[in-house]
């Protein structure tokens, strides 16, 4: 009796990739020289430069971000106590807010459309690793956080997700899959609970 045919992955799961194939071990780097010495230099300059800077300037830290390849549009909001892995792998858009204290660890790129809040101490993260391979690879996934979206603190967001327009991620969620439009979500495993108003 044949085999059927693996289907290919849909959802988030499509959206997640292992970082580098020819990763030669598991104790070997699966990030490029170029890449281990742009986030050193990063971290230097918002240590040193952004993080002591009061946030009524914002402009200050998103001048440094787009310096370091952040793709910024509009008058985001990056609060100084933030962390941002890889400024080169974010998209910020108009009025896109990151609280105190949430992280942005953004393996694979993270897009945070306008209007959208990332609250306290929420952490978004788009790297993970295979556990079935003894080699560990790392595996990364892109992250898109929709207009309107409101992250509650202490949200956990997992790698390849895609929260849609108007979605509300209630505090302490464990967000391991894509949720709807204009829907209150929350618990672990997050999922939908009842509808939101539009704006």
């Amino acid at each position: 009796m044949s085999e059927l045919p693996k289907q290919a992955p849909s959802g988030h799961a499509a959206r997640i990739r292992q970082k580098n194939p020819d990763q030669e071990n598991r104790h070997k780097s699966p990030w490029s020289l170029k890449e281990r010495l742009g986030m050193l230099a990063w971290i230097i300059v918002d240590r040193l430069l952004c993080r002591p800077v009061p946030k009524q300037f914002n402009g200050w830290r998103l001048f440094w971000l787009r310096l370091f390849g952040c793709k910024i549009t509009g008058r985001p909001m990056v609060h100084p106590a933030a962390i941002v892995k890889i400024p080169w792998q974010l998209t910020l858009e108009d009025r896109a807010a990151v609280g105190p204290h949430a992280e942005i660890y953004n393996l694979g790129h993270v897009t945070l459309r306008e209007l959208s809040v990332i609250s306290q101490y929420a952490y978004i993260c788009g790297g993970t690793h295979n556990l079935e391979d003894p080699m560990l690879p790392l595996l990364v996934g892109d992250i898109e956080i929709g207009r309107e979206v409101f992250v509650g603190a202490k949200a956990l967001i997992l790698p390849g997700v895609k929260i849609e327009e108007g979605a509300v991620i209630g505090a302490g969620s464990v967000v391991s899959r894509d949720m709807p439009a204009w829907m209150i979500c929350a618990g672990n495993p997050c999922r939908p609970i009842k509808a939101r108003r539009k704006i």
